[in-house]
């Protein structure tokens, strides 16, 4: 017979069944029979010499199958037990492992405690994190040892809900407490183990968290020293640059009056100074203004007044009061402005403040005879601004200086041989600023010695929230 087939006949639920009653009636209905016809021969003639051989055959094959049943049941009463003996050495082994990966843990306390709080597990984290030896802190209830009389209603809702829900898992910040009363910050987390007989065994582990609370509270009143500096420093700017342009504007309108010959005529080296007069303290009043921009704007105390700007009227405006000062140096400023560019919600005057720093700033490192291009598209829900010269272009590496205040980037010896460029580098970080003002985002694009693009991008409407 094909072992292979039997294996396939005894794979399927009924063979078991099915084949004891066939060796029912085919080998043991059969012997039952013929045993039977026997004994009531025997009983009617009495018996013969070869009825007692049979006899002590029967007998003995009864004793062998008797031995042979005990023999089975004691082989797999041994073989269970040796089975039990292998998964308890096992379970052992796993269970060792576990405490000794739980005991090593490191700044990890890990408690085991049953339904009613008593503690049946006590890691070396918990000795050091909260001043009881495992022997002193086993068989007690976890309420008495850490958990504090104001936070012992939370705890009990939580073991509660673990009790009802087996897969119930908690995790929060609390306060424990020590041996010696001290209470320290934690993160702890919660989660029950099923046992045996519908029991539970709930675990906590906590992190203590003293170190790092040490630290928020620290960055907070650096913070709050930041808020306060930035604060007085806004005070101070505010008030010195009013205090300064009171005589700086007398000074300016004097040099000019000057200029014009309203005190009389002067000769060609008063005329000169009269001019540096007028230009530096021009200059230093612009100057002046863009820290007082930038010290509102930082204090969130600028205020923007929103209106509908037209915009392809306003870059053109822009354009063309700045073209004078750029044509002495041969430069040309062009314009790219798709077609459904149109109105923008903004405040039209910082616009122009902007878009006067990008050009300006553009002018000041193209290269003589070069070109500058003013873009406008709409992107989605943005209108979209862009600045681009063809001069000495930015290093990869000083492209992080360019929005922060008082830094200026220069190009290098071989480029920019001849001057150093005018300038305190508060124009792009007030650009920056006021595009942020308005909910929209700066960036720059560079090759260094080729090119250099300036570009904001500013919401369409103006921002809700604001």
């Amino acid at each position: 017979m094909d072992p292979l087939r039997l294996k396939e006949w005894f794979a399927k639920p009924y063979s078991v069944a099915v084949t004891t009653i066939l060796l029912f009636f085919i080998v043991l209905y059969r012997a039952w029979l013929y045993i039977a016809n026997w004994l009531e021969s025997v009983l009617v003639n009495g018996l013969t010499p070869g009825d007692v051989t049979f006899i002590k055959t029967l007998t003995f094959i009864l004793v062998l199958l008797i031995a042979n049943i005990i023999y089975m049941v004691l082989n797999k009463q041994v073989g269970l037990l040796r089975t039990v003996e292998v998964q308890e050495k096992k379970l052992y082994l796993c269970e060792l492992k576990f405490q000794n990966f739980i005991d090593n843990v490191p700044e990890v306390a890990v408690q085991g405690f049953d339904p009613d709080y008593t503690v049946i597990y006590w890691n070396i984290a918990s000795e050091k994190m909260y001043g009881y030896p495992k022997n002193e802190a086993m068989g007690k209830k976890l309420t008495e040892l850490i958990v504090p009389c104001e936070n012992k209603n939370d705890f009990l809702k939580i073991i509660g809900s673990m009790q009802k829900d087996g897969t119930y898992v908690s995790a929060s910040e609390n306060t424990f407490l020590t041996k010696k009363g001290e209470k320290i910050p934690v993160f702890s987390s919660y989660s029950a183990v099923q046992i045996p007989e519908d029991q539970l065994e709930i675990f906590s582990m906590e992190i203590d968290l003293t170190e790092r609370k040490r630290m928020e509270q620290t960055l907070l009143e650096a913070k709050e020293l930041a808020e306060a500096s930035n604060t007085a420093k806004s005070k101070f700017l505010a008030g010195m640059s009013h205090e300064i342009r009171t005589p700086l504007n007398a000074i300016i309108g004097f040099s000019d009056l000057l200029i014009e010959n309203y005190a009389g005529p002067l000769n060609e080296k008063q005329m000169k100074y009269a001019k540096n007069i007028s230009i530096s303290g021009k200059h230093l009043l612009g100057l002046i203004n863009d820290i007082l921009d930038l010290s509102k704007a930082e204090a969130g105390k600028m205020e923007l007044q929103y209106e509908e700007v037209s915009v392809p009227l306003i870059v053109r405006e822009i354009t063309e009061v700045m073209r004078p000062a750029t044509s002495g140096r041969g430069i040309t400023i062009s314009t790219d402005i798709e077609h459904d560019v149109d109105i923008v919600e903004a405040d039209s005057g910082k616009l122009k403040q902007i878009l006067y720093n990008l050009i300006g700033n553009a002018s000041k490192f193209s290269i003589d005879g070069g070109n500058i291009t003013v873009r406008v598209r709409i992107v989605e829900e943005f209108m979209q601004f862009e600045v681009e010269d063809r001069g000495i272009g930015i290093k990869e590496e000083d492209i992080p200086k360019l929005f922060k205040p008082f830094s200026q980037v220069e190009g290098s010896d071989e480029i920019n041989t001849e001057k150093k460029h005018e300038g305190t580098g508060l124009g792009l970080s007030l650009v920056k600023k006021l595009v942020e003002l308005h909910g929209g985002d700066v960036w720059v694009k560079s090759e260094y010695g080729k090119y250099s693009i300036f570009g904001f991008s500013l919401p369409l409407q103006r921002p809700a929230t604001r």
